[in-house]
């Protein structure tokens, strides 16, 4: 064979093997949440909220209802380890004039691929939890998965429930749905234990008829009376079924103050009512981030090792050509190829 075939060949064989490099072993590396990222998730909406000053005396109505209201959540990278990314996951409710209504704060460690749960790294003070928090696998599929609702600290089914497109972007839906006793501890210790029996009746008085207790029961109620609450969550995603990201959400929180009266559990009054979506420019940008994401994903996955399994065959393929011309050796010992002879001039 001659030395262009070897080194055709030679060539040949390297292009196959970064091919499998870049399919096998760099696109999984960059395959996963990387270090350092993060996004904010802008939503908007209406809140029925207690007014506290309000009820302290302060004047004005003790609900404020119906006001609109911004909710970013923040969720950002800040460490790796392997396969597993400390994640700190904050939101923010303002109200009229950017004042700051609710806030909360997490921190989760999360697998870098499919976003479930993983052993807390040393220091991080990550949170016990299980099932998603922060969003969908990179890679979604069209099945249910579990979903950690923060109000209730409990795992409950993230159901798929169809496609649609959203932005331009074809997407998986997922509605949650969760309910139970208040269990969020940052959000427990903001709420007092008891009330005054006149203070609860103050605030039930304040309600539409159809949604108070009736008197009777206001009135077996003991003199302090002790408080739990309840928290119930509905929300519902699109996710980009090509790189897990959220393209659009809504949001429906409550949380609402019980007690015990004389014949069992008694709702008593909201405490807050938040019913929030992804603002419009927000979509645009998921959407529009989703497809960059995506044209990379498949530049590495299925591009750059196509397109040098593409180039490997032909250098094979013209290696082979040139292994099968016939050739002669000159005295020098070198091959010659017939077209390279010359006839001398007489």
């Amino acid at each position: 064979m001659r030395k262009a075939s070897w080194i055709l060949s030679g060539t040949a064989v390297v292009l196959v093997a970064a091919s499998a490099v870049t399919r096998f072993t760099v696109y999984p590396a960059l395959h996963q949440v990387p270090d350092g990222s993060e996004t904010t998730f802008r939503l908007h909406g209406t809140a029925t909220l207690l007014n506290a000053s309000a009820l302290s005396g302060g004047g004005g109505e003790l609900f404020l209802r119906d006001v609109p209201v911004t909710m970013n959540r923040h969720v950002a990278v800040t460490d790796t380890d392997g396969r597993t990314a400390v994640v700190h996951d904050d939101a923010a409710l303002r109200g009229p004039g950017g004042k700051e209504l609710a806030v909360s704060r997490y921190i989760w460690a999360l697998d870098r691929r499919d976003l479930t749960a993983r052993p807390a790294p040393a220091g991080s003070k990550a949170q016990n939890h299980t099932g998603l928090t922060v969003g969908w696998p990179l890679e979604p599929a069209r099945r249910d998965y579990p979903f950690w609702d923060t109000g209730t600290e409990k795992a409950v089914p993230a159901h798929y429930t169809g496609d649609k497109t959203i932005g331009g972007r074809n997407t998986y839906v997922y509605d949650v749905s969760a309910t139970g006793q208040l269990a969020d501890p940052a959000v427990a210790k903001s709420l007092p234990k008891a009330l005054p029996r006149a203070a609860v009746v103050q605030l039930t008085n304040a309600l539409p008829v159809q949604q108070r207790p009736s008197a009777a029961e206001l009135a077996a109620l003991p003199v302090t009376v002790p408080l739990t609450y309840d928290s119930a969550t509905e929300q519902r995603a699109w996710i980009d079924t090509a790189t897990g990201s959220t393209v659009d959400g809504t949001l429906h929180q409550t949380v609402t103050a019980r007690t015990t009266g004389a014949d069992g559990p008694l709702t008593l009054f909201p405490v807050t009512d938040v019913n929030v979506r992804a603002t419009d420019a927000t979509v645009r940008d998921q959407a529009d981030t989703a497809a960059d994401t995506a044209r990379l994903l498949w530049i590495l996955r299925d591009g750059v090792p196509l397109g040098l399994l593409v180039v490997a065959l032909l250098l094979a393929a013209l290696a082979v050509r040139q292994s099968r011309r016939p050739t002669r050796t000159d005295p020098a010992g070198e091959e010659v190829h017939p077209d390279d002879v010359r006839t001398p001039i007489s």
